[in-house]
């Protein structure tokens, strides 16, 4: 069999491993969100299955949209990244100026069915993706890199706080300058970002009613969390001390009873598995969510390109952190949020936008074994100096020709064309300059 071949055979490969882990959250999900919602209904709704039909709907509008993703090759995106962010930002705006007031909070449209800043969580990661890429080894470039970063991250952060939705406005955050980490930025400039986000976020919690009360009344909390005047907090480790080590049983917990946990079937609803599976319950959802990070880990290392890793590694941060942050609110280690647990809380607006980045995974897993001659779409184009072109201030690139990137770990960048000082009618097999090497944390 010829290389083109194996590579051609390569190309449809999917992440089997990532597909069955993920399916395994939805089936623990849907079963999940039947246990916490079922007396919700009986108590306070006409049809006691409301949450779980509802949740069941979202899955299979979740796999569309997974498979969907799946199959349109990643470097799509690449392209259409500056008019994906450009409605994520306006969405954002909307929803501040128009949006519905739900739990003390303006985040939604149509009564709460629909929350714009879950797409806008995707939408982000593929433009800094995208623009991360551009940049090269310039990333560490101060002008280039630090200033246009913290600029785009403090407008996304204002117009989240404004909602106000701060853990939102953190896992974009933290999950953008783990991107740019990754990307090749130096310590220092680590650094100033982490020094800026904590007077960023010291400055929210100082002046915002919403978040400050929040904080101060976890922190009160913190050294007995069971006695806790933070309801949702006593509630939820309440639930946890009940569970033990294998729970109540399925379907018999406390928990989400009407006046206990609040929104049991989404927000609190790892407080419910502790419950009626107890720790080795919770220890299996843990399990899933580290095999899944190991997988897209593992996608975004074998990447064919620097778009394709950056993209990886952001999707499977942002899924990560989240299922961490939902987790430490269960046990007391952070405050309140109103962050889901991925793929098992009941939610359309997440449940799906989760599934369409899992869709984007794929995509780059299957796409793993391309050659530098399949990824033009993905590549950079060399100036007239035969040098590469780097992203400006502006968020933009100046050249959108192509860019070849090795397989693999060792991913390169060259041209796939002529430069751009070449006479037109010089053949296009003449010999471009050589391959450089990007570096890159990954690789």
């Amino acid at each position: 069999m010829t290389a083109q071949k194996r590579g051609a055979t390569d190309n449809q490969t999917y992440d089997w491993g990532l597909v069955s882990i993920v399916a395994t959250l939805l089936a623990f999900g849907a079963v999940m969100v039947f246990s916490a919602g079922f007396a919700q209904g009986i108590y306070g709704l006409s049809n006691p299955y409301y949450f779980f039909v509802y949740q069941l709907i979202w899955i299979a509008l979740g796999i569309v949209a997974m498979v969907v993703a799946a199959r349109i090759p990643y470097g799509i995106w690449e392209k259409w990244s500056v008019p994906l962010m450009g409605f994520a930002v306006l969405s954002l705006i909307a929803v501040v100026l128009v949006g519905d007031e739900t739990f003390g909070s303006t985040r939604t449209f149509f009564g709460g069915r629909v929350q714009p800043s879950e797409p806008a969580k995707i939408a982000i990661i593929i433009y800094i993706s995208a623009w991360l890429a551009s940049k090269g080894e310039r990333v560490r470039d101060v002008q280039v890199g630090l200033l246009p970063f913290a600029m785009l991250m403090g407008i996304i952060t204002v117009l989240l706080v404004s909602q106000p939705d701060i853990s939102t406005a953190f896992l974009i955050v933290a999950t953008a300058t783990i991107m740019f980490f990754i990307a090749g930025a130096n310590l220092k400039q680590l650094a100033l970002i982490a020094a800026g986000g904590a007077i960023t976020f010291w400055l929210i919690i100082r002046y915002s009613t919403y978040a400050g009360g929040r904080v101060e009344r976890f922190v009160e909390s913190f050294k007995d969390p069971i006695a806790s005047n933070e309801w949702q907090t006593g509630q939820a480790m309440r639930a946890l001390a009940r569970g033990g080590l294998t729970g109540v049983g399925l379907g018999n917990g406390e928990a989400k009873l009407p006046g206990r946990l609040p929104i049991s079937w989404s927000d609190n609803i790892f407080a419910v598995i502790g419950e009626e599976l107890g720790l080795l319950g919770a220890l299996l959802v843990i399990l899933l969510f580290a095999l899944l990070a190991y997988r897209g880990l593992r996608t975004a290392l074998r990447a064919p390109d620097n778009f394709g890793m950056l993209l990886a590694t952001g999707i499977t941060a942002q899924v990560t952190l989240q299922a961490l942050l939902n987790t430490a609110v269960a046990v007391a280690m952070a405050p309140p949020t109103g962050v889901t647990l991925p793929f098992i809380s009941y939610g359309g607006s997440s449940l799906v936008t989760l599934m369409g980045g899992i869709g984007i995974l794929l995509s780059v897993s299957r796409s793993r074994g391309h050659t530098t001659s399949d990824t033009s779409s993905l590549a950079s184009s060399l100036g007239p100096s035969g040098q590469s072109a780097y992203a400006r201030s502006d968020f933009r690139w100046r050249d959108r020709g192509a860019r070849v990137s090795g397989a693999g770990s060792g991913r390169t960048t060259s041209t796939s064309q002529a430069s751009r000082g070449r006479s037109a009618n010089q053949p296009r097999s003449a010999a471009g300059p050589p391959a450089r090497r990007t570096r890159s944390r990954t690789g």
